[in-house]
């Protein structure tokens, strides 16, 4: 973890998480949210610092709000109540 902290703050990788946060009643599990143009975009940018994350239990594509809000709007559009 210091190796991974020291090339972090060294800037040794081009791409790192948009934000961390971590567990507050578990500070080793830690919830990254990182920026990529694609899934390939954020493959590549994370295989660098792969080894250093014990676990990866989950890789989720996330939007905006101002994305969600707009898909939103357009399903009430279609399925108006």
């Amino acid at each position: 973890m210091v190796e991974f902290g020291q090339k972090l703050q060294a800037g040794a990788f081009h791409a790192h998480p948009v934000s961390t946060y971590c567990l507050k009643n578990d500070p080793t599990i830690g919830l990254n949210i990182w920026e990529a143009d694609s899934p390939e975009a954020f493959e590549q940018a994370f295989a660098p610092q792969r080894k250093y994350y014990a676990a990866v239990m989950e890789i989720v594509p996330v939007i905006t709000p101002q994305e969600a809000q707009k898909i939103l709007m357009e399903q009430l559009a279609y399925h108006p109540r």
